[in-house]
């Protein structure tokens, strides 16, 4: 029997580190992409790909890799994320930095789904076929200063929106997750990486495409908030 594969793009000690560990509970041969090698015993385990999704044409090689060393991935998450904070720069800087966030936020996450879509296409049908954006409430709400993952994230809403409305009659799966509070606010720097993972589990088991806004609370799983356009801005401190 072939084993399940799990592309984890954007590997941290946060939420990637849960969902790997929880993929490969689950049996799933796990690949991991970062910018720098990971050496500790956690990730021995890993066929780990060293990339900079700032440029967007990595990411075919690294399918690639994974479908020639593991074979077609049947989960792939997309956990990168950037934003520049600068206000100094040049408008050229500027633009340049804003790009790169854009790469990263938007433009890789997009060429991962369409290659995601080409390996489900070679899976059997029992396979789980599914694409995990890890998002936040920014397409919804201002925080300043995070213009450009903002924009990135609200871009990324939609990229995922509509791959599952494109791909609703494959049985391919697509999923914008957002961890929340109680109450529907942001947690902001509260992320919790085991919820993820925990979470993440639970959208991979699924026969069938559920809310593409995959909301979700800590010991709650999915949570279903009616997201109206937050118009006063708020201001982080990072």
């Amino acid at each position: 029997m072939t084993q399940n594969v799990a592309l984890i793009l954007g590997y941290g000690p946060i939420v990637g580190a849960s969902t790997a560990r929880a993929f490969a509970a689950k049996g799933y041969k796990v690949a991991i992409v970062s910018r720098t090698k990971k050496d500790s015993e956690s990730e021995k385990d890993y066929l780990q790909i060293q990339a900079d999704l700032s440029n967007p044409t990595s990411v075919e090689d690294i399918f690639s890799k994974v479908i020639t060393e593991l074979g077609h991935p049947s989960v792939v998450v997309y956990n990168a994320s950037s934003f520049a904070l600068a206000g100094s720069l040049t408008v050229a800087e500027q633009v340049a930095a804003f790009q790169t966030d854009n790469n990263v936020n938007v433009v890789s996450a997009y060429v991962a789904a369409q290659l995601a879509v080409k390996s489900f296409a070679e899976l059997p049908q029992q396979s789980s076929k599914t694409f995990i954006y890890t998002g936040n409430k920014l397409p919804f709400m201002v925080v300043r200063p995070l213009l450009s993952q903002g924009v990135g994230k609200a871009g990324a809403a939609h990229l995922v929106h509509y791959f599952a409305e494109e791909h609703k009659e494959s049985g391919y799966k697509f999923y914008y997750a957002d961890e929340r509070k109680l109450d529907g606010d942001p947690v902001y720097g509260e992320i919790d990486g085991d919820a993820h993972g925990v979470f993440y589990s639970q959208l991979i088991d699924q026969k069938e495409q559920g809310p593409w806004n995959a909301t979700f609370v800590k010991g709650q799983g999915y949570t279903s908030f009616s997201d109206a356009v937050v118009h006063e801005a708020v201001v982080m401190q990072l």
